[in-house]
């Protein structure tokens, strides 16, 4: 897959939201504040009510599994 090229954009953007759908909505909750809204550990914490902790390792596992998810996705094509 050429990075470059438009439509490998577009196919990595597939992989990613159909690997998005496999976490849990805790995980994206955390995934959206910590990367998406771009909140510190801390901002996130209080935004999701969890103790700073919590988004630590929620973030771990959900990027650990969001890792795995497009490696999958790629095996299976």
């Amino acid at each position: 897959m050429d990075p470059q090229h438009p439509n490998s954009r577009g196919e990595r953007g597939l992989e990613v939201a159909a690997a998005l759908g496999r976490l849990t909505q805790e995980h994206r909750d955390v995934l959206r504040e910590c990367y998406f809204r771009g909140s510190s550990v801390a901002q996130a914490a209080h935004t999701l009510g969890i103790a700073p902790g919590t988004v630590k390792s929620r973030t771990y596992y959900a990027l650990r599994t969001l890792r795995l998810a497009i490696e999958e996705l790629r095996d299976v094509k």
